[in-house]
């Protein structure tokens, strides 16, 4: 199925965001998390629109939606009031919020802070070591990348990351893919979304990637507002990441809802990924 998308921008605290809408039905919000592109979405978008007004948008500061001043460490309350301008601009008061990795974290956020905008939610391998019993170990590779990024610059700090934490340690090729994807991509659309999204590498390593690991989810405030909820991690996703989702379940007293494939299964494996978020949501909500 290919759903040409109906285009626009919403207007957010002085910033532009460019956002995707497809479909009809109930509302579904898609948040993506580092490259911050509606590109990420746009097969999966494609398989659920056909039960949702599937919504998806370009982050603040990534690809069509820049940055309205200088560059500044991302905030968190301010990546979920862009999330809800996305949805007034198309004229949702509430919706069914999906988002991975730092999309996920942001859905959080707003599971937390906004409660009665959000019908359902289900986050995706949010990267939050701060709940785990080892957390020091687990912010350790950060503290290098940002080591290197500091006495080398962010491009290799880029490598380091997509290589200790990106789990590519053994492909250098696809991080030259990911910085300069015009040597090693065809045209056509996806290489349009990765030559958007490799100009969005270096604000992420530059102000997203610290922020997003400091957070702390608001557990108390998350239960209290009593959004219907899961938890999500990938069966091929690395142990670190599939404890912090299970155990952030656990303290949230949510399900743990296992998905096809690992951290970027959503790009990589969109059918699969639709078919197994399709039933969830109808669950949730």
């Amino acid at each position: 199925m290919t759903n040409q998308p109906i285009t626009g921008t919403a207007h957010a605290d002085g910033a532009e965001l460019y956002f995707e809408r497809r479909g009809e039905g109930p509302p579904l919000l898609l948040i993506t998390g580092g490259g911050g592109d509606a590109g990420y979405y746009a097969a999966m978008a494609d398989q659920l629109a056909d039960g949702h007004t599937v919504l998806s948008y370009d982050r603040r500061g990534n690809s069509r939606s820049p940055l309205p001043g200088p560059p500044a460490p991302l905030e968190l309350s301010q990546q979920s009031s862009d999330a809800l301008a996305v949805l007034g601009a198309n004229g949702f008061l509430s919706a069914a919020v999906f988002g991975n990795s730092g999309g996920a974290t942001i859905t959080l956020d707003l599971a937390a802070w906004h409660p009665e905008r959000l019908t359902a939610a289900i986050a995706h391998e949010p990267p939050v070591p701060l709940i785990l019993p080892d957390a020091a170990a687990q912010l350790a590779p950060y503290e290098e990348i940002e080591r290197v990024r500091q006495a080398a610059g962010w491009r290799e700090a880029f490598a380091l990351f997509q290589a200790t934490i990106g789990g590519l340690e053994r492909h250098p090729m696809v991080v030259q893919a990911m910085l300069d994807p015009d040597m090693f991509v065809p045209p056509g659309p996806h290489l349009d979304m990765l030559r958007r999204v490799s100009r969005n590498w270096e604000y992420m390593i530059n102000w997203e990637v610290r922020p997003f690991i400091g957070y702390r989810p608001a557990i108390a405030e998350i239960k209290r507002g009593g959004v219907p909820m899961a938890i999500a991690a990938g069966a091929s996703t690395d142990e670190a990441g599939k404890r912090t989702s299970q155990l952030l379940a656990q303290l949230l007293d949510v399900p743990f809802a296992e998905f096809p494939g690992g951290h970027t299964a959503p790009l990589e494996l969109p059918s699969m990924f639709a078919d197994r978020l399709r039933p969830l949501l109808a669950e949730l909500s």
